[in-house]
């Protein structure tokens, strides 16, 4: 009588352990297309060349970047948060760094980025609310 009572208890342990063990394909981030890759590019050739709009309008439309992973991802909206404190659209840049910490919380500017005069208030403001809202 005792073993079919630990045959079942063996076996409920093992079912509920197989369901907290996390699935590989939800832990492991995808890797970016060559799509989103190309875009990324674009949109770094773009900010380099100081083409802010365009930048701005890539990253707002593209479906390769909005899909691509986060490491990607975060990188265009990084981009694009610049070209609006470029383009002096203040709150638009607060918000891409929003968008970007609710994406990576651990995300941070190097320091040489966190002194710029129109990024690096845009970028603290964003943190700032972003850790009060959590």
């Amino acid at each position: 009588m005792k073993t079919p009572a630990r045959l079942a208890l063996v076996s409920l342990l093992a079912a509920l352990a197989a369901c907290s063990t996390p699935s590989t394909s939800v832990t492991q981030s995808a890797a970016p297309t060559q799509a989103a890759l190309d875009q990324l590019q674009q949109v770094r050739d773009a900010y380099g060349a100081g083409k802010y709009g365009e930048v701005i309008r890539t990253v707002a439309t593209s479906n390769e970047l909005a899909a691509a992973p986060p490491v990607v991802l975060t990188e265009a909206l990084k981009l694009q948060a610049f070209s609006y404190c470029v383009s002096n659209y203040q709150k638009l840049c607060e918000d891409d760094f929003t968008r970007i910490l609710a994406i990576d919380p651990s995300f941070e500017l190097t320091p040489a980025e966190q002194g710029h005069p129109k990024w690096g208030p845009a970028y603290r403001g964003a943190k700032a609310s972003y850790t009060a809202a959590r």
